[in-house]
C-alpha cells in the first residue's frame, strides 16, 4: 500500500491571517520563527518554523513561482497538511504502531534514488537545495505511520468479490481492439461538502500551474490525495470502464498530451493527463477456446437433494487446483463418469455455463450450476485465444482494493479531524 496524502484546504484560516507567515521566503532566517505556534493539534503543536520550512520545500520541489502570491495561496493548504500529519502520528501512537529507524532509512533511500543522490547523502542534498531536512523526514515518518494505521484499521474492512473481478474482466474483453490510455492523475478529496467550492478552487489553481509549465509529476507528488501520489500520479494503462464514468467520458476523445479540466467524481476532483495511447490487442471473447471437465451429481428436482449435492461438490473441490484430480473426485462422489467435455469455444456454450467459466483460468473451478436434474461444477483445464496482456485476477483485486482504500482512509482521517482539538493561531 502506498502512502496517502491529504490536500490542504483553506479551512482553518484565511490568507490574510497568514500574511505574516508567507512573507518568509528563501534567505529568511527560519530560526526567527522557531518559537511561534501556528496550530495546536490535541497535545502537539505545529510551529511557524514547521510551516515555513514545508512551504520552502513545496515551492522548490514543485518548481512553482517563488513569490508572495504563491506562498500566500499555499500557506493554508500546507498548514492543513501539517495538522493532518500530527493527527496521523497520534493515531499510530494510540494503536502502539511505531516507525522504526530501518523503515525511515528505507524511505530516505528511495528519495535519494529518485533524486540521484549518493546513498547516505539525503540531508546534504536537501540543504544544498535550500530545504530543511527535518521537514522531509517528518513527512516520511507521518506517511509510514499512516500506512500502518490504514493497514490495521481500514484494510480489513475491504472485501472484493469474485463477481466484481469478473465484471472488470468482462469490460476489458468487451473493449478488445479499442484504445487504452496511459493515465496520470491528481486527486483532490472533498472530506466535507461545505468545502466543495474550496477544493474546486484548489483544483483550478493546480490546473493554472500546469498550464504555466509546472511538472505534472511534481504537483501530483506534493498535492494529490490519491494512492498514486508516490508514483507521481501514474495510474498506468487503463481501458474504458476501469475508471470512474466521468473520467471515461473525458478519455473517450482525449489524445496523448491532453490534460483535463477538474473532473468531479464521488472520490473528489481529478485532474487527468493522458501520457500516451495505444490499441488493445486481442480478439472476440466468444472465440476463446477452453478445455473443460465436469463433476455432475444427479438430484432430480428435489430441492433438498440439490442443496446436499451442492455442499458435497463444494467440499470436494475446495482444494482442487488442476484437472488431474477430477476423475478421482467424480468416482469418490459416485458422480456421472463422463467428466471430459473436450475443447469448446466460449461463444458456443449455454449462457449459464459461459458466464460461469469465461473468467476462469486453468485449474479453476466454477460455482455449482443446477439444471436438468443435475448439479454440476466445471473445471477449466486449458484456455487459448484470450486477449493479450489480460491482467490476472489478483492484479484486478488489488486495483479494486486500492480504489476503495483511498476513499475509506480519507473518511478515517476526516473522523480523526472532526474529533480532534485543533486551535489555529496564525
Amino acid at each position: 500500500m502506498k502512502p496517502l496524502r491529504i490536500l490542504l484546504l483553506a479551512a482553518f484560516a484565511g490568507t490574510t491571517a497568514l500574511c505574516g507567515v508567507v512573507a518568509t521566503g528563501p534567505g529568511t532566517a527560519l530560526a526567527q520563527t522557531a518559537g511561534r505556534v501556528a496550530a495546536v493539534v490535541n497535545d502537539d503543536i505545529v510551529s511557524v518554523f514547521d510551516l515555513t520550512a514545508r512551504m520552502d520545500m513545496v515551492v522548490k520541489t514543485s518548481r512553482l513561482p517563488d513569490d508572495q502570491q504563491t506562498r500566500q495561496r499555499l500557506a493554508p493548504q500546507i498548514l492543513r497538511q501539517l495538522i493532518d500529519e500530527r493527527l496521523q502520528l497520534q493515531a499510530a501512537r494510540r494503536l502502539g504502531l511505531n516507525v522504526t529507524a530501518d523503515e525511515l532509512s528505507r524511505a530516505e533511500a528511495q528519495i535519494e534514488t529518485r533524486n540521484n543522490f549518493a546513498p547516505g547523502t539525503l540531508e546534504q542534498g536537501l540543504r544544498a537545495q535550500g530545504i530543511v531536512p527535518s521537514t522531509v523526514i517528518d513527512r516520511l515518518r507521518s506517511e509510514i505511520a499512516w500506512e500502518k494505521v490504514v493497514a490495521r484499521e481500514v484494510r480489513p474492512r475491504i472485501v472484493v468479490g469474485e463477481d466484481e473481478i469478473n465484471a472488470v474482466l468482462d469490460r476489458i474483453r468487451a473493449n478488445a481492439g479499442q484504445t487504452e490510455y496511459r493515465v496520470l492523475e491528481i486527486v483532490l478529496s472533498v472530506p466535507d461538502p461545505q468545502r466543495e467550492a474550496e477544493v474546486r478552487q484548489n483544483a483550478e489553481r493546480l490546473l493554472e500551474q500546469l498550464k504555466a509549465g509546472a511538472p505534472f509529476s511534481a504537483l501530483a507528488r506534493e498535492f494529490s490525495d490519491g494512492v498514486t501520489a508516490q508514483q507521481s500520479g501514474d495510474v498506468g494503462w487503463v481501458l474504458p470502464g476501469q475508471l470512474a464514468p466521468e473520467i471515461d467520458a473525458f478519455l473517450a476523445n482525449a489524445q496523448a498530451g491532453t490534460v483535463s479540466t477538474p473532473i468531479r467524481t464521488p472520490e473528489g476532483y481529478h485532474i487527468v493527463a493522458v501520457a500516451d495511447t495505444r490499441k488493445v490487442t486481442g480478439g472476440d471473447a466468444s472465440q476463446i477456446e477452453i478445455a473443460l471437465k465436469q463433476i455432475a451429481l444427479e438430484t432430480g428436482d428435489d430441492p433438498a437433494a440439490q442443496r446436499a449435492a451442492t455442499e458435497r461438490l463444494q467440499a470436494a473441490t475446495a482444494d482442487l487446483s488442476s484437472c488431474e484430480a477430477v476423475d478421482g473426485i467424480a468416482k469418490d462422489l459416485g458422480a456421472d463418469p463422463t467428466t471430459d467435455l473436450g475443447r469448446l469455444k466460449v461463444g458456443d456454450l449455454a449462457p449459464a455455463l459461459r458466464q460461469a467459466v469465461i473468467n476462469l483460468g486453468p485449474g479453476e473451478v466454477s460455482g455449482p450450476i443446477t439444471g436438468g436434474g443435475m448439479v454440476r461444477v466445471f473445471v477449466v483445464c486449458d484456455r487459448s485465444g484470450d486477449i493479450a496482456g489480460l491482467p490476472d485476477r489478483d492484479t484486478i483485486r488489488e486495483a479494486l482494493i486500492r480504489q476503495r482504500l483511498d476513499t475509506m482512509a480519507q473518511r478515517h482521517l476526516h473522523d480523526l479531524r472532526r474529533q480532534a482539538f485543533i486551535d489555529v493561531r496564525v
